[in-house]
């Protein structure tokens, strides 16, 4: 059995904190701010300046410690890190692969994001005893640098799946604009009208919480997280609606497009998505069950390249909202229904073309949770 070592045993932790001051160029003395979106592989964008920073280096492992990340491990980096990163360093680097460890710690993330989100407390935050309760395994540095080429190979394999699902959907931008030109300028002079003209808008709604028989599985209730997607269509919803609660809720039909238009900041709004079934939906969502002269999918990507012209609606409070009445007042490109169509069928190959990128994503990452599993339980 392989011998193990606690992760406590093997690295100091240090919290970061907040840089006295920033900078968006180099000063001397100054140092890349680390803070999570670094964390997380962005390059840095400010430059801390601090008499005391917390530094990490190329050696060192990054862990977002609070938010709705806590847990994501980062390695390679350096600079200065914020408060809301703390720092890993080898209490015996001669011993350790930096890289390996990173590896078993992302590995490990799902669980410490889980752990820190069940907290109770308002900002989740990495349980630190847990985290120093880890165990790794005792191998030979030569063998741990073997695992992480491994792993790092694998990785690339998922990430340009990844990128080539960007590139995809980069694609599909570009096809409409060059058919339509950009909704926001209609430099093309195409006609347009406002959003009620292009078919029903349905407001969505909450059935009485105070009766739990509203609830159940006889048809999904979608919320604005289901509009989040890369995929163009719904998620599957976590709660449903009963029979009895679905005579009380909002439906719409499959060819609907779902639209949030209320959300915790400004940004989410306008985030669409294409039904493919039958849902309710909540008070967050205005949809659009398209007349029979308007293609779904031309109306879609509409939305996806002109999300601008639906934050224009906005209210500038901290808490974006569209109203229903201002919702449905939003000028959209109407070109003819042939270029519709034309636009609607490219947009279906695409589709057909993403979903066979989706199964390579999804093989991808199914490999590299599978080398990963191996590899720390010393069968690679």
């Amino acid at each position: 059995m392989t011998k193990t070592k606690k992760l406590g045993e093997v690295f100091d932790i240090r919290k970061g904190k907040k840089a006295a001051a920033t900078s968006d160029t180099f000063i001397p003395g100054s140092h890349p701010y680390i803070q999570i979106d670094e964390v997380r592989g962005m390059a840095p964008t400010k430059f801390a300046i601090d008499p005391k920073p917390v530094v990490v280096t190329g050696d060192d492992l990054c862990i977002i410690w609070d938010g709705a990340n806590a847990g994501t491990v980062g390695y390679g980096v350096a600079g200065a890190i914020g408060s809301t990163v703390s720092r890993l360093r080898l209490k015996e680097p001669d011993r350790w692969n930096p890289r390996f460890l990173g590896r078993m710690l992302d590995s490990l993330f799902p669980k410490l994001n889980q752990e820190a989100q069940s907290r109770g407390a308002t900002i989740p935050h990495v349980d630190k005893a847990k985290l120093e309760d880890i165990n790794f395994p005792l191998i030979d540095p030569i063998e741990q640098r073997r695992i992480a080429a491994i792993l790092d190979k694998a990785d690339a394999i998922r990430r340009k799946r990844e990128q080539t699902l960007a590139l995809a959907d980069d694609f599909l931008a570009s096809v409409f604009l060059e058919m339509f030109g950009d909704p926001l300028t209609n430099a093309k002079n195409l006609p347009s009208q406002p959003l009620g003209k292009f078919g029903r808008i349905v407001t969505g709604n909450t059935p009485p919480r105070s009766d739990p028989g509203n609830f159940g599985d006889a048809i999904e209730w979608i919320k604005s997280d289901n509009v989040n997607t890369n995929e163009h269509f719904v998620t599957r919803a976590v709660e449903g609606l009963s029979e009895r609660g679905r005579t009380i809720g909002r439906i719409v039909p499959k060819g609907s497009i779902l639209v949030t238009c209320i959300a915790g900041s400004p940004s989410s709004i306008g985030r669409a998505a294409i039904a493919n079934r039958p849902v309710a939906f909540n008070q967050q969502i205005n949809a659009i069950i398209p007349n029979p002269d308007v293609n779904v999918y031309f109306l879609y990507v509409q939305f996806l390249i002109g999300k601008q012209l639906v934050l224009r609606s906005s209210t500038n409070s901290m808490k974006g909202m569209i109203s229903k009445g201002e919702f449905q007042k939003i000028e959209f490109l109407r070109p003819a229904p042939d270029e519709q169509t034309r636009f609607g069928q490219i947009f279906e190959k695409h589709v057909a073309a993403n979903n066979r990128l989706l199964d390579q994503k999804v093989m991808a990452s199914d490999l590299f949770a599978a080398l990963s599993q191996r590899a720390f339980a010393g069968d690679l």
